[in-house]
């Protein structure tokens, strides 16, 4: 796993996060798709979770919530996050 890369990824969902969603569902957003995307790549659970909390200083409450969970799970929760962004 690049580190810098997947930095950028993260931060990159949060930069483009549709403005109309709170700061706790922008972060919500970035957690989930990290997890999905570096699950993809073959990234064990434990590095995806250590990566997250230590060195992006992800929301280790919302990182444990999601980090167990499948990849259909995982696109159900960015796709009610994106809804809520459309839907105001």
């Amino acid at each position: 796993m690049n580190k810098t890369f997947m930095s950028g990824y993260y931060q990159g969902v949060i930069e483009t996060a549709p403005a109309t969603l709170s700061a706790a569902k922008t972060e919500q957003l970035a957690i989930t798709m990290t997890i999905l995307h570096l699950r993809h790549a073959g990234i064990n659970i434990t590095s995806i979770h250590d990566f997250l909390v230590r060195d992006l200083h992800a929301n280790e409450r919302l990182v444990n919530k999601y980090i167990n969970l499948n990849a259909d799970e995982l696109e159900t929760i960015q796709a009610q996050v994106m809804a809520i962004a459309f839907n105001q």
